[in-house]
């Protein structure tokens, strides 16, 4: 069995100013430079993971700077707004093609009053359950790859009562993918619902809805009308394509996810069940028990050697089940129409292929990263710079993070993620490779220098046959 040990060491100068407020105003700006080298083509997984995408996927080195903005005055009134830019220096790869190359990482502005905000442009969104988590707390939206351009108007939870017992929030959004695909200039749309139930002062129930959609781009509708066939997931119409009609307009995605938050006297703990789905067959937890399980312990004593803890299964092998649809019977067949495509069939609504679609064929991509859960691997940008989509979305994952302060002053984090990687429905990765990937990082403050600099180191290991 071919075994890899790859170590990267990792150097982070970081430079952070603040500047003078007046009570309203504050204005913060930063640079930082990384330095990775590694013994393998391509840096261990954990070393190229998250932060938008930006780093590089071999040895290299990334500059970044940016600034923000915020205002905010008693009423409630808010703005803000932010750049980054990021530019490396790296050995040559599918997704890097020049070894000099340069990357809009954020350009947004923002505002808002009280509950309600607009974010307009190139701007990060996270999940809840923080870095420690493979996903963030969004197995869609997990911060893997390039942030999308577009237009998000959200609310933080408004609630009905001053007890704060039951609140609502959600969004509705519109974005573009810049990136070369093979359908260039889709769109993306994006609304969500969520709910918190307060059971007594130290317990909060949550759950919600993410449901995104791809559709128009280059050949493909995109009027008001096919807006709205895709804001109600309806199906397309004469005029659209045989895939549109006979399913619904565009490709639709999304999760749903529900989560438990106990706060104790010295921790806070909480349960999270975050799934995705493709069709009607994964909605309302049919696809169950695929998705993201997470437990995190959060301990009030932010100095301690342990300060967080994050355990988390995954498993996306079940989509829905393993037949898509079955011959019917003789008289299943006299009560179908002999116009529908699937007539002489039960549809089952297996097989869902997760992040993967036709015409999309780019798939739940951008800029050959994964959005989603980046456990699952995407085929290489070909020489146009344009991805196939995922190769491998059925997985099963255990993961491991850790977080704390040596002696009180110096903090680290510890990552360990197992896999065992199955490929998709119909097209299996033979051996089913397991992949065990880790990681060590620890930083030594600006206090330590009393200099505005952090600095920080890493090692990370890839082990395995994927």
């Amino acid at each position: 069995m071919k075994k890899l040990l790859i170590l990267l060491f990792i150097l982070l100068p970081v430079y952070v100013c603040r500047a003078q407020e007046d009570g309203k105003w504050k204005v913060d700006w930063s640079t930082a430079v990384r330095m990775s080298g590694a013994t393998g083509r391509y840096v261990p997984f954990w070393a190229r993971t998250g932060e938008d995408g930006i780093l590089p996927v071999r040895s290299s080195g990334l500059l970044t700077a940016g600034t923000e903005i915020f205002y905010r005055n008693p009423n409630g009134i808010f703005f803000e707004a932010g750049m980054n830019l990021a530019g490396a220096l790296s050995l040559k790869s599918p997704l890097n093609t020049s070894p000099v190359y340069g990357i809009v990482d954020r350009l947004y502005v923002s505002g808002g009053w009280r509950m309600l905000r607009a974010d307009i442009g190139l701007k990060p969104r996270r999940g809840e359950l923080g870095p420690l988590s493979v996903t963030g707390g969004d197995i869609i939206m997990s911060g893997n790859a390039r942030n999308l351009p577009g237009i998000n108007l959200s609310s933080d939870w408004i609630y009905f009562e001053k007890g704060h017992w039951f609140g609502l929030r959600g969004n509705l959004a519109h974005y573009h993918m810049t990136d070369p695909r093979a359908v260039n200039g889709t769109m993306v749309h994006n609304k969500s619902l969520s709910a918190k139930i307060a059971l007594g002062r130290k317990v909060d129930l949550v759950a919600g809805f993410h449901h995104y959609a791809q559709w128009g781009g280059e050949g493909e509708n995109q009027s008001f009308r096919d807006y709205i066939k895709v804001f109600f997931a309806k199906r397309g119409d004469a005029s659209d394509s045989w895939s549109d009609q006979n399913n619904v307009f565009g490709n639709h995605l999304g999760n749903e996810w529900a989560r438990i938050v106990w706060r104790a006297r010295s921790f806070k703990m909480t349960f999270q069940y975050d799934k995705p789905f493709e069709d009607n067959s994964g909605m309302i937890f049919q696809n169950f028990p695929d998705g993201v399980w997470t437990l995190q312990f959060a301990f009030n004593d932010r100095k301690a050697w342990v300060t967080d803890i994050t355990c988390e299964y995954i498993n996306t092998t079940w989509q829905s089940g393993d037949r898509h649809e079955r011959p019917a019977t003789d008289d299943e067949k006299e009560k179908q129409d002999p116009s529908d495509a699937f007539y002489g069939y039960v549809v089952l609504g297996g097989m869902d292929n997760y992040f993967n679609n036709y015409p999309y064929t780019s798939g739940w991509t951008h800029y050959g990263r994964m959005i989603g859960l980046p456990l699952m691997t995407v085929y290489a940008p070909d020489a146009s710079g344009i991805c196939s989509g995922i190769m491998n979305n059925r997985v099963i994952g255990y993961h491991l993070g850790l977080a704390g302060m040596v002696a009180r002053k110096v903090p680290y984090r510890i990552k360990a993620t197992f896999t065992e990687n199955l490929g998709v429905y119909g097209n299996p990765l033979s051996s089913e490779p397991w992949q065990l990937s880790m990681m060590i990082e620890a930083d030594l403050l600006k206090e330590s220098f009393r200099l505005p600099v952090d600095l920080s180191i890493g090692v990370y290991g890839d082990i395995g046959r994927l």
